[in-house]
């Protein structure tokens, strides 16, 4: 029996091939794509996992205001818990390199660096367990001398170069007493896995408010004193959890806890470590100068009362959560499952359609045979076997194949796509198959395939032997509502009339071609409006929204004079719209008990010269946005985070040099939400500042405004003039130009170009297997109408106009009802895939609408010219035999 059952399916495969094939390929795309999906955000974070744990990447950080001593290391190792600890030192500076200038964290070059091996690009092994964040040497050599240093090799900008020469212009308050060394020689790159997110290295009160690069430096290049700033520790057993899970979550905030119960003794201790010495100082400087009392008294007195005044330090305990670059790839790892859990359920969907409609079919066909085994006594379970057999070999094997295949094209795409904006080396192929997402995926599709299977077996079996070993009847034609429309309906052709009634004479067909297509032309109008919504980014903030291009900023220590030095300069260079204004790096919050956000506070010395050169108005409708002395204005982005809406009340806050909230705050009233695309904002006129910065003993009610913006002619000849024209100044502190940011946003944004393709592809691909099985199976059920008519006389032509007219017809109404999901579904994604400093465009525009909507047209034609030879193979004999 079982031998027969197997020679009966295989002949049922060989017999049905097509739609065999068609079960294949839809099974296959849907499940890949779903386990693809589903496997690429725990990819991405089995790649991070094994990137930090390869160069020991610090569980939590230690930050102190008056620095860690050696002594403080040992407390943090005795710590239980502490597997080991390693402090640091490091400092924002400016740098120059040729002509740019950008904001660089200088950190101290662990000891152990030079003694690391590597063998496989991702690994660092050392002798030294102390050695924590453990770097890449990616080219060149270590730095041996106080003036030689290594870099970043992962920066956007790709600069500097080794040999190159770096010159340290200013940096934070504490430089002078952290950095010894005004000038760096390039001798090596390096990636560190603390700096996994290449497009912003951190946070800096400097400069545009963003670390562009870092560099690492000998011990010698920081002053002999100069304290640690940070201690880098691991917990244990951390690195037996993947990082950002749970577990690891758990096991580092246990650790965290109690560290944070010590914070109190340790900045105790820190405090007597200071003291302590400079009381045995002073109290021998008191018995040195007893003889000289009158004199030198008061000098002592002083100094004890700077003693006595100290107070314990601020101690801040960090973990990987408060790490830029390792919370937004996790952020990133996490939006690549939001869209694993919705996008792929369009393939499931129309998969599920295409097999119950395939199956059915099939069991049509041999609704006579079902009807013969009925008579003879097999149950439905028996009879049911055969077909789910048969569904469950194209099923299986689909599952198989696409799974398979798209666990690793899907996740390997993803992550080289995000490999241009995160320096976190992708592992080589073949990858890590998830078994939940791949059982979770395959038990879908196959179990959706067989349910469908089993509903069209079970619905025919509702019929009586004798109904069931007739074929079935045509449906009787009935009138349609286009008929009452008498002047349409009279002058149209005869064949026209029959394509009309055919249409909805065969409802469940018209449902599954048109939710097929649909679902087709919604899904490439998704990765065509993905597309759009990137680059619109651009076009839109440089060009409609931003209209200046070139940004000076001087220090704190600039006068009147210098300030004047830059508009003659700028006017000499044939820049115009020259507007001053304010730029300071805050933290804003709402009224709810949401983190702050970092913004960039904006006060321009003229209201109206801002407007000049920033057009405020909002996203939907460009209703423009009144900006004078009094108005706050918050960029949509910002407010959409918070939830800020115009007239609710924000507070901003001081930023310190880690990025925190410092100060009492100050309040304002929102007075609009503006359209704005890179980065977060808060306009703010001359007077509301003064109103909220009263409010803040900390912030200057009256400011320099040593920021101007300027329209200059674009081109890099100019550009290297002006900026070369613009280092004369004195006290300058950056020259930006809007073309090197379009260049930065243009490579970080690329990132997704690659997933754009994927999707564009997946889904023409989806269209044109449900194109032509859908096609397929409207010729198989139609063979005695196509011989008939062949017989009546019809021409070739006319022969192919009667049955491939529906599929256009529907095809055309489909692909319309695609392009009104495929704008919903694609709101959808953008929401979830957009990072938190960026809002992507919200058009899609006509070109992409039109491109979905041909595609789907040109997969249908494609189709109909495979199976015009199908229709010409149709015997006209086939209308000659009896029903019975």
């Amino acid at each position: 029996m079982h031998g027969a059952f197997a020679k009966i399916v295989r002949r049922s495969i060989r017999g049905s091939l097509g739609r065999f094939l068609a079960i294949i390929g839809i099974v296959a795309l849907g499940c890949g794509f779903f386990a693809g999906l589903q496997m690429s955000g725990p990819d991405m974070r089995a790649s991070a996992d094994r990137y930090y744990d390869g160069t020991h990447l610090w569980d939590i950080r230690l930050l102190s205001t008056l620095g860690f001593s050696d002594d403080d290391v040992q407390r943090v190792r005795d710590i239980e818990g502490i597997a080991d600890a390693m402090p640091s030192i490091s400092t924002d500076v400016m740098m120059q390199t040729g002509d740019e200038q950008t904001a660089v964290r200088v950190s101290l070059l662990p000891d152990g660096a030079s003694d690391g091996e590597t063998s496989d690009g991702v690994t660092v092994a050392s002798d030294d367990d102390e050695y924590l964040n453990r770097l890449l040497l990616r080219d060149g050599r270590w730095p041996t001398a106080e003036d030689e240093c290594v870099v970043s090799a992962d920066t956007a900008a790709g600069e500097p170069h080794i040999g190159q020469t770096i010159h340290v212009l200013y940096g934070t308050d504490a430089l002078d007493g952290t950095l010894d060394s005004r000038e760096f020689t390039v001798v090596g790159t390096v990636s560190s896995s603390n700096y996994p997110y290449t497009v912003s290295f951190g946070s800096t009160t400097l400069g545009s408010g963003m670390i562009e690069q870092y560099l690492y430096a000998p011990r010698d290049a920081f002053a002999v004193d100069a304290a640690y700033t940070e201690i880098y520790a691991t917990v244990e057993g951390a690195d037996a959890h993947e990082s950002g899970s749970d577990d690891y979550e758990q096991a580092v905030t246990r650790v965290a806890d109690r560290i944070e119960r010590k914070t109190d003794d340790l900045a105790d201790a820190r405090l007597d470590d200071i003291t302590r010495p400079l009381q045995q100082e002073l109290d021998e400087r008191r018995a040195t100068y007893e003889t000289e009392r009158d004199a030198a008294m008061a000098q002592l007195a002083d100094a004890q009362a700077e003693i006595d005044a100290m107070e314990p330090p601020e101690l801040y305990v960090l973990d990987r959560t408060q790490s830029e670059g390792a919370a937004s790839y996790q952020a990133d790892s996490e939006r690549m499952d939001s869209i694993a859990d919705v996008f792929p359920a369009m393939f499931f969907l129309v998969a599920a359609l295409v097999a119950l409609t395939t199956m059915t079919r099939m069991v049509e066909n041999e609704r006579i045979e079902i009807g013969t085994y009925k008579a003879l006594g097999y149950g439905t379970g028996t009879i049911a076997c055969k077909y789910l057999a048969y569904a469950a070999a194209a099923s299986v094997t689909g599952a198989v194949i696409g799974i398979a295949a798209l666990s690793q094209v899907l996740p390997y795409i993803v992550m080289r796509a995000y490999a241009i904006i995160y320096a976190v080396p992708a592992p080589s192929l073949p990858l890590p198959i998830q078994p939940g997402a791949a059982l979770l995926s395959g038990g879908l599709g196959v179990g959706v395939t067989l349910l469908c299977t089993w509903f069209a077996v079970v619905s025919s079996l509702r019929e009586t032997p004798s109904r069931l070993m007739l074929p079935r009847p045509p449906k009787a034609g009935k009138r349609i509502l286009l008929e009452h429309v008498g002047p349409l309906w009279r002058r149209m052709s005869f064949s026209w009339k029959v394509t009309c009634r055919n249409i909805f004479r065969y409802k469940r067909r018209f449902l599954m071609t048109l939710i097929g297509i649909s679902g087709c032309t919604a899904l490439m109008l998704v990765g065509f409006g993905l597309h759009d919504s990137i680059w619109d980014i651009i076009d839109n903030q440089f060009g409609t929204i931003q209209h200046y291009n070139t940004v000076v900023s001087l220090n704190a220590n600039a006068t009147d004079e210098d300030l004047e030095s830059v508009r003659r300069t700028l006017r000499e260079h044939d820049a115009t719209e020259l507007t001053r204004v304010d730029v300071q790096n805050m933290q804003v919050a709402g009224a709810d008990d949401a983190d702050p956000l970092a913004v960039q506070v904006i006060v321009p010395q003229k209201a109206s010269a801002l407007s000049d050169v920033i057009t405020f108005r909002e996203r939907v409708g460009h209703t423009p946005v009144a900006f004078d002395d009094d108005a706050v204005l918050v960029t949509e982005k910002a407010a959409a985070t918070l939830g800020l809406h115009v007239g609710d009340e924000l507070t901003l806050y001081r930023q310190d040099g880690m990025g925190n909230a410092t100060g009492g705050g100050a309040r304002a009233r929102i007075t609009g939400i503006v359209e704005n695309y890179v980065g977060n904002m808060v306009y703010v006129g001359p007077e509301a500042w003064q109103q909220a910065a009263a409010q803040d003993d900390g912030m200057d009610t009256e400011l320099a405004y040593r920021t101007t913006y300027a329209v200059a002619p674009d081109g890099q000849r100019a550009r290297d003039d002006l900026s070369a024209a613009l280092r004369e100044v004195p006290h300058l502190s950056t020259v930006g130009f809007s073309a090197i940011s379009i260049d930065t946003y243009s490579t970080m944004l690329s990132s997704i170009n690659l997933i754009v393709v994927v999707l564009i592809v997946s889904a023409a691909a989806l269209a044109f297997i449900v194109l032509y099985n859908l096609t397929n199976i409207n010729i198989g059920e139609r063979v005695r109408e196509i011989a008939t008519l062949k017989v009546l006389g019809f021409t070739r032509g006319e022969v192919n106009a009667y049955i491939f007219r529906e599929i256009a017809i529907l095809s055309l109404v489909g692909d319309l009802f695609g392009l009104a999901l495929g704008t919903w579904l694609e709101g959808f994604v953008i929401a979830t895939v957009e990072v938190d400093v960026v809002m992507f465009g919200r058009i899609i525009h006509p070109l992409s609408y039109l491109y979905a909507f041909l595609l789907t047209l040109v997969f249908c034609a494609v189709v109909v010219l495979a199976m015009r030879g199908r229709l010409d193979r149709v015997d006209m004999v086939e209308s000659l035999k009896s029903v019975d």
